[in-house]
């Protein structure tokens, strides 16, 4: 078992991640607002680096409902969208169903803050 200032340390640490990365990393803070952002960030890349599609209706649906409400979720990525974080694209196979995809810079500050955390 870790000692109480292993655990204190380790909070710390996590605490100041958060702050300087979110300062550092413009397009994870857009994500890492809320607990919700932060699983739809995770499953978005889970998917890109997996090289799946992922639909935005099958995104929001893999999000418990008491994170966020599908109204926000579809908001956070709206504005994704708009701010060139995320690319939004009408599937192949149904244009009715759109396909969202990590920009190069957010791939690019994911990758960074991945290195930063020591888990690249």
């Amino acid at each position: 078992m870790k000692s109480k200032e292993a655990l204190t340390r380790q909070c710390k640490y996590l605490f100041d991640e958060f702050l300087t990365n979110n300062k550092k990393y413009k397009t994870l803070a857009h994500f890492r607002r809320s607990p919700g952002g932060y699983l739809v960030m995770l499953k978005i890349f889970e998917n890109y680096f997996s090289d799946k599609d992922i639909h935005v209706e099958e995104l929001i649906r893999l999000i418990p409902i008491t994170t966020n409400s599908r109204l926000s979720l579809f908001s956070l990525i709206d504005i994704a969208v708009k701010k060139n974080i995320l690319i939004k694209s009408g599937d192949t196979g149904d244009h009715r169903k759109k396909l969202v995809t990590p920009s190069e810079i957010f791939i690019k500050e994911f990758r960074e803050w991945l290195t930063d955390l020591g888990l690249i």
